[in-house]
């Protein structure tokens, strides 16, 4: 088995981290315990051979097996890194499809000359794109509980050199947007409970919805007055 990108240290540590994991869904799940089992006698018979050589072998032969393991880890009864942060990853694969809907038009300049004549339109679209980029940032995170992405932190912080770029991206990704969110926002709503923070967002939510919901009327009254003002002077 091919060891060239990790250090044997590093293979055994994430040895220990599959026992943990696999801990985790001991019960009913004969699978897994014996797993657990097998990969902790593994490593606990590295520290006691008696000689040096005795233990070197041993410890490329458990790092062959760790590797084989994790190599068909979609197999293997834990729960993977990212696994419950797929909804999270279809939908930024969903938005890299088309263009970014947040992106800064040139016509949303207020240096722009459009800005003059279409100022009711133009104004009603840059409230759509601050409001929907807020609702979409707050909605993400609303996925994804703090304990889930801690966890997959972990897994960035200890393991890293073993996860794809993707698995690891997304996780940044989410915690870059929570990290601007809480900043945002303070530390009031992070000390808040759970039961007041579901209240916030929802408030939150609601707010950037109404506000939509209030420059579209304007923008409505404003064009209809013109309409009337047009007919009347055909």
């Amino acid at each position: 088995m091919e060891q060239s990108k990790h250090s044997e240290e590093e293979i055994l540590k994430l040895g220990k981290k599959l026992i943990k994991e696999l801990d985790l869904v001991y019960t009913g799940n004969t699978l897994a315990r014996w797993m657990a089992h097998y990969l902790a006698e593994l490593i606990n018979n590295i520290n006691k051979c008696e000689s040096e050589e005795e233990k070197s072998k041993l410890q490329k032969e458990c790092c062959d097996i760790i590797l084989e393991i994790w190599e068909k880890r979609e197999r293997v009864p834990i729960e993977k890194p990212t696994e419950k942060l797929k909804p999270i990853i279809d939908v930024i694969s969903l938005l890299k499809k088309n263009e970014h809907p947040f992106i800064r038009h040139k016509f949303l300049d207020k240096r722009n000359g459009l800005k003059n004549s279409n100022s009711g339109w133009l104004s009603f679209l840059e409230i759509v794109k601050n409001n929907s980029e807020r609702i979409y940032r707050k909605s993400l995170i609303a996925m994804v509980s703090e304990e889930l992405l801690e966890k997959d932190k972990e897994w960035i912080d200890e393991h890293d050199s073993f996860l794809s770029d993707e698995e690891k991206s997304v996780v940044e990704y989410i915690d870059s947007i929570r990290e601007i969110t809480i900043s945002i926002h303070g530390e009031k709503e992070k000390e808040a409970s759970e039961k007041e923070k579901i209240q916030y967002l929802f408030n939150e939510l609601e707010e950037q919805i109404d506000d939509q919901k209030e420059e579209l009327l304007k923008l409505k009254k404003i064009i209809l007055k013109s309409t009337k003002y047009l007919n009347k002077k055909s």
